[in-house]
Protein backbone atom coordinates (compact mmCIF):
# COMPACT_ATOMS: atom_id res chain seq x y z
CA UNK A 1 0.00 0.00 0.00
CA UNK A 2 3.29 2.44 0.43
CA UNK A 3 3.94 4.49 -2.25
CA UNK A 4 0.29 4.71 -3.43
CA UNK A 5 -1.71 7.97 -3.61
CA UNK A 6 -4.79 8.47 -1.13
CA UNK A 7 -7.83 8.97 -2.91
CA UNK A 8 -10.86 11.43 -1.32
CA UNK A 9 -13.76 9.53 -0.92
CA UNK A 10 -16.84 11.52 -2.06
CA UNK A 11 -17.95 12.74 1.03
CA UNK A 12 -14.35 13.90 1.66
CA UNK A 13 -14.18 15.80 -2.08
CA UNK A 14 -17.57 17.77 -1.13
CA UNK A 15 -16.10 18.70 2.54
CA UNK A 16 -12.93 20.30 1.10
CA UNK A 17 -15.17 21.71 -1.51
CA UNK A 18 -17.58 23.28 1.18
CA UNK A 19 -14.82 24.61 2.63
CA UNK A 20 -13.05 25.70 -0.16
CA UNK A 21 -16.40 28.19 -1.20
CA UNK A 22 -16.85 29.29 2.33
CA UNK A 23 -13.02 30.63 2.43
CA UNK A 24 -14.02 32.19 -0.90
CA UNK A 25 -17.69 33.70 0.38
CA UNK A 26 -15.75 34.96 3.33
CA UNK A 27 -12.65 37.00 1.53
CA UNK A 28 -15.56 37.96 -1.30
CA UNK A 29 -17.33 39.64 1.51
CA UNK A 30 -14.61 40.83 3.43
CA UNK A 31 -13.62 42.61 0.08
CA UNK A 32 -16.60 44.14 -0.43
CA UNK A 33 -17.41 45.71 2.56
CA UNK A 34 -13.49 47.55 2.44
CA UNK A 35 -14.67 48.74 -1.32
CA UNK A 36 -18.19 49.76 -0.20
CA UNK A 37 -16.89 51.37 3.21
CA UNK A 38 -14.21 53.39 0.57
CA UNK A 39 -16.69 54.49 -1.88
CA UNK A 40 -19.03 55.82 0.83
CA UNK A 41 -16.85 57.99 2.20
CA UNK A 42 -15.20 58.60 -1.26
CA UNK A 43 -11.73 57.15 -0.95
CA UNK A 44 -10.58 56.28 -4.20
CA UNK A 45 -6.85 55.15 -2.98
CA UNK A 46 -4.22 52.55 -3.85
CA UNK A 47 -5.80 50.07 -1.64
CA UNK A 48 -9.21 50.56 -2.96
CA UNK A 49 -7.73 49.99 -6.57
CA UNK A 50 -6.09 46.61 -5.35
CA UNK A 51 -8.76 45.09 -3.79
CA UNK A 52 -11.04 45.51 -6.96
CA UNK A 53 -8.26 44.38 -9.16
CA UNK A 54 -7.96 41.46 -6.96
CA UNK A 55 -11.41 40.44 -7.09
CA UNK A 56 -12.16 40.86 -10.63
CA UNK A 57 -9.66 38.75 -11.65
CA UNK A 58 -11.35 36.20 -9.47
CA UNK A 59 -15.08 37.03 -11.24
CA UNK A 60 -14.41 39.73 -14.40
CA UNK A 61 -18.19 39.47 -13.97
CA UNK A 62 -19.26 41.77 -11.25
CA UNK A 63 -19.60 44.94 -12.60
CA UNK A 64 -20.09 47.08 -10.04
CA UNK A 65 -16.63 47.16 -9.10
CA UNK A 66 -15.90 47.92 -12.73
CA UNK A 67 -17.82 51.16 -12.28
CA UNK A 68 -16.05 51.91 -9.01
CA UNK A 69 -12.97 51.84 -10.57
CA UNK A 70 -14.04 54.25 -13.31
CA UNK A 71 -15.36 56.41 -10.26
CA UNK A 72 -11.62 56.47 -9.07
CA UNK A 73 -10.21 57.19 -12.35
CA UNK A 74 -12.93 60.40 -12.64
CA UNK A 75 -12.39 61.43 -8.78
CA UNK A 76 -8.72 60.98 -8.22
CA UNK A 77 -6.40 64.15 -9.03
CA UNK A 78 -3.60 62.44 -10.13
CA UNK A 79 -0.94 63.89 -12.61
CA UNK A 80 -0.96 62.74 -16.30
CA UNK A 81 1.87 60.29 -16.29
CA UNK A 82 0.40 58.25 -13.53
CA UNK A 83 -3.10 58.85 -14.76
CA UNK A 84 -1.73 56.95 -18.19
CA UNK A 85 0.09 54.21 -15.93
CA UNK A 86 -3.27 53.66 -14.14
CA UNK A 87 -5.04 53.50 -18.01
CA UNK A 88 -2.08 51.49 -19.47
CA UNK A 89 -2.54 49.03 -16.34
CA UNK A 90 -6.26 48.45 -16.61
CA UNK A 91 -5.91 47.61 -20.23
CA UNK A 92 -3.59 44.94 -18.90
CA UNK A 93 -5.98 43.77 -16.37
CA UNK A 94 -8.82 43.73 -18.06
CA UNK A 95 -6.55 41.43 -21.07
CA UNK A 96 -6.28 39.24 -18.04
CA UNK A 97 -9.91 38.88 -17.07
CA UNK A 98 -10.54 38.41 -20.65
CA UNK A 99 -8.29 34.96 -20.70
CA UNK A 100 -10.74 34.21 -18.07
CA UNK A 101 -13.72 34.83 -19.50
CA UNK A 102 -13.60 36.08 -23.27
CA UNK A 103 -17.17 36.71 -23.29
CA UNK A 104 -17.75 39.24 -20.36
CA UNK A 105 -19.43 42.21 -21.26
CA UNK A 106 -18.15 44.29 -18.34
CA UNK A 107 -14.90 43.80 -19.31
CA UNK A 108 -15.22 44.63 -22.90
CA UNK A 109 -16.94 47.80 -21.78
CA UNK A 110 -14.46 48.63 -19.35
CA UNK A 111 -11.64 48.63 -22.26
CA UNK A 112 -13.75 50.87 -24.17
CA UNK A 113 -13.83 53.39 -21.56
CA UNK A 114 -10.28 53.46 -20.87
CA UNK A 115 -9.48 53.54 -24.66
CA UNK A 116 -11.99 56.69 -25.05
CA UNK A 117 -10.19 58.54 -22.16
CA UNK A 118 -6.34 57.59 -23.16
CA UNK A 119 -4.23 60.13 -25.47
CA UNK A 120 -2.13 57.77 -27.09
CA UNK A 121 -3.76 54.69 -28.28
CA UNK A 122 -2.64 52.08 -30.32
CA UNK A 123 -5.17 50.64 -32.18
CA UNK A 124 -3.30 48.37 -34.39
CA UNK A 125 -2.20 46.79 -31.53
CA UNK A 126 -6.30 46.82 -30.35
CA UNK A 127 -7.12 45.22 -33.61
CA UNK A 128 -4.58 42.51 -33.34
CA UNK A 129 -6.28 41.47 -30.15
CA UNK A 130 -10.07 41.31 -31.68
CA UNK A 131 -8.20 39.01 -34.49
CA UNK A 132 -6.98 37.09 -31.56
CA UNK A 133 -10.19 36.30 -29.83
CA UNK A 134 -12.32 35.72 -33.05
CA UNK A 135 -9.65 33.13 -34.19
CA UNK A 136 -10.31 31.44 -30.85
CA UNK A 137 -14.08 32.08 -31.16
CA UNK A 138 -15.68 33.19 -34.07
CA UNK A 139 -19.01 33.25 -32.74
CA UNK A 140 -17.63 36.17 -29.92
CA UNK A 141 -20.31 39.21 -30.64
CA UNK A 142 -18.64 41.15 -27.54
CA UNK A 143 -15.70 40.88 -29.51
CA UNK A 144 -16.93 41.79 -32.65
CA UNK A 145 -18.65 44.86 -30.71
CA UNK A 146 -15.51 46.00 -29.81
CA UNK A 147 -13.98 45.73 -32.89
CA UNK A 148 -16.94 47.74 -34.95
CA UNK A 149 -15.86 50.53 -31.88
CA UNK A 150 -11.84 50.15 -32.88
CA UNK A 151 -12.64 50.20 -36.92
CA UNK A 152 -14.36 53.03 -36.29
CA UNK A 153 -11.83 55.00 -34.10
CA UNK A 154 -8.73 53.96 -36.40
CA UNK A 155 -10.80 55.22 -39.24
CA UNK A 156 -10.31 51.87 -41.07
CA UNK A 157 -12.77 51.95 -44.57
CA UNK A 158 -15.51 49.61 -44.30
CA UNK A 159 -14.13 48.45 -47.85
CA UNK A 160 -10.98 47.33 -45.78
CA UNK A 161 -13.00 45.80 -42.96
CA UNK A 162 -15.84 44.08 -45.43
CA UNK A 163 -12.44 41.87 -46.46
CA UNK A 164 -11.65 41.09 -42.92
CA UNK A 165 -15.36 40.18 -42.94
CA UNK A 166 -14.83 37.60 -46.00
CA UNK A 167 -12.35 35.48 -44.90
CA UNK A 168 -13.88 34.95 -41.66
CA UNK A 169 -16.77 33.61 -43.41
CA UNK A 170 -14.63 31.51 -45.74
CA UNK A 171 -13.30 29.96 -42.52
CA UNK A 172 -16.91 29.32 -41.48
CA UNK A 173 -20.12 29.81 -43.06
CA UNK A 174 -21.88 28.88 -40.12
CA UNK A 175 -20.82 32.46 -38.23
CA UNK A 176 -23.58 34.19 -37.52
CA UNK A 177 -21.48 36.88 -35.97
CA UNK A 178 -19.39 37.45 -39.38
CA UNK A 179 -22.59 38.01 -41.41
CA UNK A 180 -23.52 40.04 -39.38
CA UNK A 181 -21.07 42.27 -38.86
CA UNK A 182 -20.56 42.09 -42.54
CA UNK A 183 -24.21 43.63 -43.18
CA UNK A 184 -23.39 46.28 -41.11
CA UNK A 185 -20.40 46.85 -43.70
CA UNK A 186 -22.28 46.10 -46.48
CA UNK A 187 -24.92 49.13 -45.63
CA UNK A 188 -21.88 51.46 -44.65
CA UNK A 189 -20.61 50.95 -48.41
CA UNK A 190 -23.94 51.28 -49.31
CA UNK A 191 -24.44 54.62 -48.23
CA UNK A 192 -21.93 55.72 -50.43
CA UNK A 193 -22.50 54.10 -53.76
CA UNK A 194 -24.81 54.97 -56.53
CA UNK A 195 -27.61 52.18 -57.41
CA UNK A 196 -25.73 50.53 -60.30
CA UNK A 197 -22.76 49.82 -57.69
CA UNK A 198 -25.33 48.37 -55.03
CA UNK A 199 -27.14 46.21 -57.30
CA UNK A 200 -23.34 44.74 -58.99
CA UNK A 201 -22.60 43.77 -54.70
CA UNK A 202 -25.71 42.39 -54.30
CA UNK A 203 -25.54 39.80 -57.31
CA UNK A 204 -21.86 39.16 -55.68
CA UNK A 205 -23.31 38.87 -52.64
CA UNK A 206 -26.41 36.35 -53.52
CA UNK A 207 -23.89 34.09 -54.78
CA UNK A 208 -21.77 33.87 -51.87
CA UNK A 209 -24.90 33.17 -49.51
CA UNK A 210 -26.37 30.71 -51.93
CA UNK A 211 -23.00 28.39 -51.75
CA UNK A 212 -22.82 28.70 -48.44
CA UNK A 213 -26.43 27.92 -47.71
CA UNK A 214 -25.85 24.59 -49.74
CA UNK A 215 -22.74 23.82 -47.96
CA UNK A 216 -24.90 23.31 -44.79
CA UNK A 217 -28.78 23.77 -45.55
CA UNK A 218 -29.83 23.55 -42.10
CA UNK A 219 -27.39 25.87 -40.73
CA UNK A 220 -29.15 29.45 -40.37
CA UNK A 221 -26.44 31.86 -40.14
CA UNK A 222 -26.62 32.22 -44.23
CA UNK A 223 -29.92 32.19 -44.62
CA UNK A 224 -30.90 35.40 -42.01
CA UNK A 225 -28.53 36.92 -44.00
CA UNK A 226 -29.68 36.01 -47.35
CA UNK A 227 -33.44 37.24 -46.01
CA UNK A 228 -31.60 40.49 -45.26
CA UNK A 229 -29.94 41.05 -48.80
CA UNK A 230 -33.29 40.51 -50.46
CA UNK A 231 -35.24 42.92 -48.95
CA UNK A 232 -32.65 45.45 -48.26
CA UNK A 233 -31.87 49.08 -50.44
CA UNK A 234 -34.47 49.15 -52.10
CA UNK A 235 -34.82 52.45 -54.51
CA UNK A 236 -38.23 53.45 -53.63
CA UNK A 237 -39.78 56.45 -53.26
CA UNK A 238 -40.10 57.55 -49.63
CA UNK A 239 -43.86 58.10 -50.41
CA UNK A 240 -46.02 55.17 -51.13
CA UNK A 241 -49.60 56.42 -50.79
CA UNK A 242 -51.84 59.59 -49.71
CA UNK A 243 -55.13 60.86 -50.40
CA UNK A 244 -56.71 64.14 -49.43
CA UNK A 245 -60.30 64.50 -48.78
CA UNK A 246 -62.50 67.35 -46.50
CA UNK A 247 -59.68 68.82 -44.70
CA UNK A 248 -58.33 65.32 -43.76
CA UNK A 249 -54.85 63.53 -45.13
CA UNK A 250 -53.71 60.38 -45.05
CA UNK A 251 -50.26 59.11 -45.84
CA UNK A 252 -48.74 55.96 -45.95
CA UNK A 253 -44.81 55.83 -46.34
CA UNK A 254 -42.47 53.20 -47.28
CA UNK A 255 -39.99 53.72 -44.21
CA UNK A 256 -40.31 55.20 -40.82
CA UNK A 257 -40.48 59.29 -41.14
CA UNK A 258 -40.82 62.12 -38.27
CA UNK A 259 -43.66 64.56 -38.43
CA UNK A 260 -41.60 67.04 -38.78
CA UNK A 261 -40.43 65.94 -42.42
CA UNK A 262 -43.65 65.68 -44.19
CA UNK A 263 -44.92 69.31 -45.14
CA UNK A 264 -48.17 69.76 -47.33
CA UNK A 265 -48.55 72.39 -49.62
CA UNK A 266 -51.35 73.23 -51.41
CA UNK A 267 -50.95 75.64 -54.47
CA UNK A 268 -47.41 75.91 -53.38
CA UNK A 269 -47.55 77.29 -50.14
CA UNK A 270 -46.82 75.29 -46.69
CA UNK A 271 -49.88 74.28 -44.75
CA UNK A 272 -49.96 73.99 -40.98
CA UNK A 273 -50.93 70.60 -40.22
CA UNK A 274 -51.21 68.62 -36.77
CA UNK A 275 -49.71 65.35 -37.52
CA UNK A 276 -50.66 62.12 -35.70
CA UNK A 277 -49.32 58.79 -35.75
CA UNK A 278 -51.25 55.73 -35.46
CA UNK A 279 -50.21 54.81 -31.91
CA UNK A 280 -49.45 57.75 -30.90
CA UNK A 281 -45.56 57.42 -31.74
CA UNK A 282 -42.46 59.89 -32.98
CA UNK A 283 -41.85 58.04 -36.09
CA UNK A 284 -44.01 55.66 -38.07
CA UNK A 285 -45.14 54.88 -41.69
CA UNK A 286 -48.73 55.71 -41.46
CA UNK A 287 -49.72 60.10 -41.04
CA UNK A 288 -53.20 61.44 -39.96
CA UNK A 289 -53.16 65.21 -40.36
CA UNK A 290 -56.05 68.09 -40.42
CA UNK A 291 -55.82 71.43 -41.81
CA UNK A 292 -58.49 74.28 -42.21
CA UNK A 293 -57.80 75.32 -46.02
CA UNK A 294 -60.50 74.66 -48.17
CA UNK A 295 -59.43 72.61 -51.42
CA UNK A 296 -62.06 73.85 -53.79
CA UNK A 297 -59.87 76.26 -55.55
CA UNK A 298 -56.57 74.96 -55.42
CA UNK A 299 -54.71 74.25 -58.76
CA UNK A 300 -51.67 72.51 -57.10
CA UNK A 301 -51.48 70.23 -54.03
CA UNK A 302 -47.91 68.41 -53.27
CA UNK A 303 -46.41 66.24 -50.12
CA UNK A 304 -42.94 67.08 -49.31
CA UNK A 305 -40.98 64.29 -47.16
CA UNK A 306 -37.15 65.26 -46.60
CA UNK A 307 -36.68 67.70 -49.45
CA UNK A 308 -38.31 65.49 -51.95
CA UNK A 309 -41.58 66.99 -53.57
CA UNK A 310 -44.42 64.18 -54.59
CA UNK A 311 -47.27 65.96 -56.68
CA UNK A 312 -51.09 64.66 -55.52
CA UNK A 313 -53.91 64.20 -58.81
CA UNK A 314 -57.04 65.31 -58.16
CA UNK A 315 -59.68 62.90 -59.17
CA UNK A 316 -63.53 63.15 -57.91
CA UNK A 317 -62.93 66.18 -55.58
CA UNK A 318 -59.93 64.05 -53.50
CA UNK A 319 -56.30 64.46 -54.31
CA UNK A 320 -54.68 61.31 -54.06
CA UNK A 321 -50.51 59.76 -54.18
CA UNK A 322 -50.26 55.64 -55.00
CA UNK A 323 -47.09 54.24 -56.49
CA UNK A 324 -48.82 51.03 -57.91
CA UNK A 325 -46.61 49.60 -60.08
CA UNK A 326 -44.34 46.93 -59.07
CA UNK A 327 -40.68 47.64 -60.27
CA UNK A 328 -39.43 44.78 -61.98
CA UNK A 329 -36.06 43.69 -60.09
CA UNK A 330 -32.49 44.65 -61.63
CA UNK A 331 -31.15 41.45 -61.24
CA UNK A 332 -34.10 38.85 -62.25
CA UNK A 333 -32.34 36.17 -64.67
CA UNK A 334 -29.80 35.70 -61.54
CA UNK A 335 -32.86 35.93 -59.20
CA UNK A 336 -34.89 33.49 -61.43
CA UNK A 337 -31.70 30.73 -61.12
CA UNK A 338 -31.38 31.24 -57.74
CA UNK A 339 -34.62 29.94 -57.09
CA UNK A 340 -34.75 27.03 -59.73
CA UNK A 341 -31.32 26.17 -57.35
CA UNK A 342 -33.65 25.56 -54.12
CA UNK A 343 -36.55 24.16 -55.97
CA UNK A 344 -33.59 21.20 -56.31
CA UNK A 345 -32.81 21.99 -52.55
CA UNK A 346 -36.26 21.25 -51.22
CA UNK A 347 -36.67 18.08 -53.84
CA UNK A 348 -33.61 16.31 -51.99
CA UNK A 349 -34.39 18.02 -48.44
CA UNK A 350 -38.19 18.01 -48.76
CA UNK A 351 -38.17 18.92 -44.50
CA UNK A 352 -36.10 22.06 -45.21
CA UNK A 353 -38.64 25.44 -44.44
CA UNK A 354 -35.32 27.85 -45.68
CA UNK A 355 -35.33 26.27 -48.65
CA UNK A 356 -39.27 27.13 -49.04
CA UNK A 357 -39.17 30.36 -47.16
CA UNK A 358 -36.47 31.99 -49.40
CA UNK A 359 -38.07 30.59 -52.37
CA UNK A 360 -40.90 32.57 -51.30
CA UNK A 361 -38.77 35.98 -50.83
CA UNK A 362 -37.01 34.63 -54.25
CA UNK A 363 -40.59 34.49 -56.05
CA UNK A 364 -42.16 37.85 -53.98
CA UNK A 365 -38.77 39.80 -55.23
CA UNK A 366 -38.78 38.27 -59.19
CA UNK A 367 -42.75 39.24 -59.86
CA UNK A 368 -45.39 39.00 -56.44
CA UNK A 369 -48.26 38.95 -58.84
CA UNK A 370 -46.92 36.39 -61.39
CA UNK A 371 -45.64 33.78 -58.35
CA UNK A 372 -48.41 34.32 -55.94
CA UNK A 373 -50.10 30.87 -56.16
CA UNK A 374 -46.77 29.31 -55.68
CA UNK A 375 -46.16 31.82 -52.80
CA UNK A 376 -49.48 30.30 -51.00
CA UNK A 377 -48.37 26.85 -51.92
CA UNK A 378 -44.76 27.25 -50.18
CA UNK A 379 -46.65 28.65 -47.03
CA UNK A 380 -49.28 25.79 -46.87
CA UNK A 381 -46.00 23.28 -47.23
CA UNK A 382 -44.16 25.21 -44.31
CA UNK A 383 -47.73 25.25 -41.73
CA UNK A 384 -47.33 21.10 -42.35
CA UNK A 385 -43.25 20.72 -42.18
CA UNK A 386 -42.80 23.51 -39.51
CA UNK A 387 -45.82 23.28 -37.09
CA UNK A 388 -44.22 25.28 -34.09
CA UNK A 389 -44.25 28.45 -36.49
CA UNK A 390 -47.68 27.50 -38.29
CA UNK A 391 -48.88 30.76 -36.96
CA UNK A 392 -46.22 32.55 -38.11
CA UNK A 393 -46.83 30.75 -41.83
CA UNK A 394 -50.74 31.85 -41.40
CA UNK A 395 -50.30 35.73 -40.63
CA UNK A 396 -47.76 36.15 -44.06
CA UNK A 397 -50.37 34.12 -45.16
CA UNK A 398 -52.87 36.64 -44.33
CA UNK A 399 -50.53 39.32 -45.19
CA UNK A 400 -49.85 38.63 -48.91
CA UNK A 401 -53.81 37.62 -49.46
CA UNK A 402 -54.92 41.37 -48.46
CA UNK A 403 -51.66 42.92 -50.57
CA UNK A 404 -52.72 40.46 -53.69
CA UNK A 405 -56.29 41.65 -53.42
CA UNK A 406 -55.21 45.63 -53.26
CA UNK A 407 -52.82 45.20 -56.14
CA UNK A 408 -55.73 43.74 -58.24
CA UNK A 409 -58.17 46.73 -57.44
CA UNK A 410 -55.40 48.76 -58.86
CA UNK A 411 -54.72 47.01 -61.74
CA UNK A 412 -58.39 47.33 -62.83
CA UNK A 413 -58.41 51.33 -61.82
CA UNK A 414 -58.45 53.68 -64.38
CA UNK A 415 -56.57 56.84 -64.01
CA UNK A 416 -59.65 59.05 -62.85
CA UNK A 417 -61.10 56.51 -60.39
CA UNK A 418 -60.32 55.44 -56.98
CA UNK A 419 -61.51 52.17 -54.75
CA UNK A 420 -63.07 53.05 -52.09
CA UNK A 421 -64.48 49.56 -51.29
CA UNK A 422 -62.39 46.04 -51.17
CA UNK A 423 -63.75 42.41 -50.46
CA UNK A 424 -61.79 40.31 -47.95
CA UNK A 425 -63.84 37.80 -46.74
CA UNK A 426 -63.61 34.10 -46.77
CA UNK A 427 -59.86 34.37 -46.90
CA UNK A 428 -59.11 32.63 -44.03
CA UNK A 429 -57.06 35.89 -42.95
CA UNK A 430 -55.74 35.90 -39.24
CA UNK A 431 -53.53 39.44 -38.84
CA UNK A 432 -54.09 42.48 -40.21
CA UNK A 433 -50.64 43.58 -39.52
CA UNK A 434 -48.37 45.28 -41.61
CA UNK A 435 -51.16 46.49 -44.37
CA UNK A 436 -51.29 50.02 -43.77
CA UNK A 437 -52.83 50.17 -47.39
CA UNK A 438 -56.24 49.23 -45.69
CA UNK A 439 -56.28 52.35 -44.08
CA UNK A 440 -57.65 54.38 -47.38
CA UNK A 441 -60.83 52.57 -47.52
CA UNK A 442 -63.85 53.26 -47.03
CA UNK A 443 -65.70 50.04 -47.12
CA UNK A 444 -63.72 46.99 -45.94
CA UNK A 445 -65.55 43.01 -45.64
CA UNK A 446 -63.51 41.26 -43.24
CA UNK A 447 -66.42 38.26 -42.57
CA UNK A 448 -65.84 34.46 -42.22
CA UNK A 449 -61.70 34.71 -40.97
CA UNK A 450 -59.95 34.59 -38.16
CA UNK A 451 -59.83 37.69 -36.70
CA UNK A 452 -60.95 37.39 -33.40
CA UNK A 453 -57.53 38.21 -31.80
CA UNK A 454 -56.69 40.27 -34.07
CA UNK A 455 -59.09 43.45 -33.20
CA UNK A 456 -56.18 45.89 -32.31
CA UNK A 457 -55.54 46.13 -35.51
CA UNK A 458 -58.42 46.86 -36.45
CA UNK A 459 -56.74 50.56 -35.76
CA UNK A 460 -55.65 50.68 -39.37
CA UNK A 461 -58.96 51.13 -40.43
CA UNK A 462 -59.45 54.99 -39.75
CA UNK A 463 -61.07 55.70 -42.95
CA UNK A 464 -63.84 52.93 -42.62
CA UNK A 465 -67.49 53.80 -42.89
CA UNK A 466 -68.53 50.32 -43.16
CA UNK A 467 -67.11 46.72 -41.41
CA UNK A 468 -68.29 43.74 -41.93
CA UNK A 469 -66.80 41.59 -38.85
CA UNK A 470 -69.31 38.35 -39.53
CA UNK A 471 -68.47 35.41 -38.66
CA UNK A 472 -65.02 35.45 -36.85
CA UNK A 473 -65.97 33.26 -34.24
CA UNK A 474 -64.95 36.89 -31.73
CA UNK A 475 -66.17 35.97 -28.39
CA UNK A 476 -65.44 39.67 -27.04
CA UNK A 477 -64.46 43.17 -28.11
CA UNK A 478 -62.33 44.04 -25.52
CA UNK A 479 -59.47 44.83 -28.01
CA UNK A 480 -61.82 46.30 -30.65
CA UNK A 481 -60.23 50.13 -30.99
CA UNK A 482 -62.23 53.39 -31.62
CA UNK A 483 -62.94 54.07 -35.14
CA UNK A 484 -63.51 57.62 -35.96
CA UNK A 485 -65.39 57.28 -38.81
CA UNK A 486 -67.38 53.93 -38.58
CA UNK A 487 -70.83 54.48 -39.19
CA UNK A 488 -72.15 50.56 -40.08
CA UNK A 489 -71.01 47.65 -38.73
CA UNK A 490 -71.79 44.12 -38.54
CA UNK A 491 -70.98 41.45 -35.75
CA UNK A 492 -73.78 38.96 -37.16
CA UNK A 493 -72.78 34.80 -36.70
CA UNK A 494 -70.00 35.21 -33.67
CA UNK A 495 -70.03 34.40 -29.95
CA UNK A 496 -70.83 37.52 -28.10
CA UNK A 497 -72.52 37.46 -24.83
CA UNK A 498 -70.90 40.61 -22.83
CA UNK A 499 -73.56 43.32 -22.60
CA UNK A 500 -71.05 45.89 -21.40
CA UNK A 501 -69.09 45.09 -23.89
CA UNK A 502 -71.67 46.34 -26.87
CA UNK A 503 -72.76 49.37 -24.72
CA UNK A 504 -68.85 50.57 -24.49
CA UNK A 505 -68.85 50.13 -28.30
CA UNK A 506 -71.99 52.45 -29.34
CA UNK A 507 -70.41 54.94 -26.77
CA UNK A 508 -67.13 55.46 -28.61
CA UNK A 509 -69.07 55.02 -31.97
CA UNK A 510 -71.77 57.02 -33.24
CA UNK A 511 -73.26 53.89 -35.29
CA UNK A 512 -75.91 54.44 -37.78
CA UNK A 513 -76.26 50.22 -37.85
CA UNK A 514 -75.17 47.84 -36.16
CA UNK A 515 -75.96 43.93 -36.97
CA UNK A 516 -75.64 41.37 -33.87
CA UNK A 517 -77.83 38.89 -34.83
CA UNK A 518 -76.96 34.97 -34.79
CA UNK A 519 -74.86 36.21 -31.29
CA UNK A 520 -75.64 34.44 -28.04
CA UNK A 521 -76.14 38.58 -26.54
CA UNK A 522 -79.35 38.45 -28.59
CA UNK A 523 -80.89 36.13 -25.57
CA UNK A 524 -80.64 38.88 -23.36
CA UNK A 525 -84.33 40.76 -22.57
CA UNK A 526 -82.70 43.49 -21.73
CA UNK A 527 -80.39 44.45 -24.92
CA UNK A 528 -82.28 46.41 -27.01
CA UNK A 529 -83.45 48.74 -24.35
CA UNK A 530 -79.78 49.09 -22.93
CA UNK A 531 -79.04 50.03 -26.65
CA UNK A 532 -81.75 52.82 -27.19
CA UNK A 533 -80.88 54.36 -23.80
CA UNK A 534 -77.59 55.03 -25.70
CA UNK A 535 -78.35 55.69 -29.17
CA UNK A 536 -81.89 56.17 -29.66
CA UNK A 537 -81.23 56.55 -33.59
CA UNK A 538 -79.59 53.28 -33.90
CA UNK A 539 -80.73 50.90 -36.47
CA UNK A 540 -80.53 47.84 -35.13
CA UNK A 541 -80.49 44.04 -35.95
CA UNK A 542 -80.97 41.27 -33.50
CA UNK A 543 -83.16 39.17 -34.85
Amino acid sequence: MHGRVKVQTTAEQEALKKKERAEKLSRYRIGMSIVFKKRNDKIYDEELMMVTERMVKQNPDIYTLWNIRREAFTNNDWDENLLEEYYQNELRLTEDCLKQNPKSYWVWYQRIWIMNHLVNCDWKRELMLCTKYLNLDDRNFHCWNYREFVVQKAQISPEEEFEFATSKILNNFSNYSSWHYRSLLLSKIFHNSDQNNINEKKKQELDLVMNATFTDPSDTSAWFYQRWLLDTHECLPILSQALIQDNNVILFANKNILAESICLQINNENENIQWKSLYETKISKLWFGKFKKQLNEAKSVQIEIEGILYPLLCVNQKWIYRKRKYKSCSNKDQLLEQLSSYKQLVEMEPNNKWGYLTSILLMRKIDFIQFYENILTNLNVLVNIDSLRSNYYKDLRSKYIIEYKISELWNIEEDQETEIEIDLSGLNLTTLSNNEYLSFFEQINLSANYLSHSLNQLSLLQSCKKLSLSSNQMENLKEFPMLQNLEVLSLRNNKLNNLEEILQLLTKHKLKLLDLRENPICNLKELENSIIQINPDLQLYVE
